[in-house]
């Protein structure tokens, strides 16, 4: 009896943590999904998103102010929108926060400008944080991963080879 409860635990582990049989860090996986049917709230006063009708091409970013690696690659997010302005789109989703003035006060430190929305009871089903999606002109996901973002090269290069935009 024990024996099968051990093989049940790793088989429960062994699905949630391979994400359903989905690699998020794998180059291109889930190409033919698109965003779920679901509307987020603006955050601090910003319109509402239903990112079922989101097209891209666009990068969405999932962050929060309590995620250490989130905190370093936001102003990175902020300088790709001020340089991609009008060729691509940033969204930043504020991922199960725990603090909106924190939250607030990063965005702010970070000089993002472009439109963020909240999710804090976690719709987008998120495993970890930070988390990149970049969304084709047709609305379908073209890219996802788990990653942070380490430098304006690297999301660029993302951006081009995904998306196909360059940078102007």
């Amino acid at each position: 009896m024990r024996r099968v409860a051990v093989l049940l635990v790793a088989l429960l582990l062994t699905s949630t943590l391979s994400g359903c049989g989905k690699d998020l860090n794998k180059p291109g996986a889930d190409q033919s999904s698109r965003l779920p049917t679901i509307t987020l709230r603006g955050f601090d006063g910003q319109p509402d998103v239903d990112l079922g009708s989101f097209k891209g091409p666009a990068v969405v970013n999932l962050w929060a102010s309590w995620c250490g690696p989130c905190k370093r690659e936001l102003p990175l997010y902020a300088a790709f929108a001020r340089t991609y302005s009008g060729k691509v789109a940033v969204l930043g989703v504020d991922f199960q926060e725990t603090s909106d003035a924190r939250a607030k006060a990063l965005a702010t430190r970070s000089r993002v400008a472009y439109p963020l929305v909240s999710d804090p009871d976690g719709e987008l089903h998120a495993i970890g944080l930070p988390k990149i999606v970049l969304v084709d002109a047709d609305g379908r996901i073209a890219y996802q991963e788990y990653v942070e973002i380490k430098s304006a090269g690297q999301l660029e290069a993302l951006v081009e080879k995904h998306l196909g935009v360059s940078r102007p």
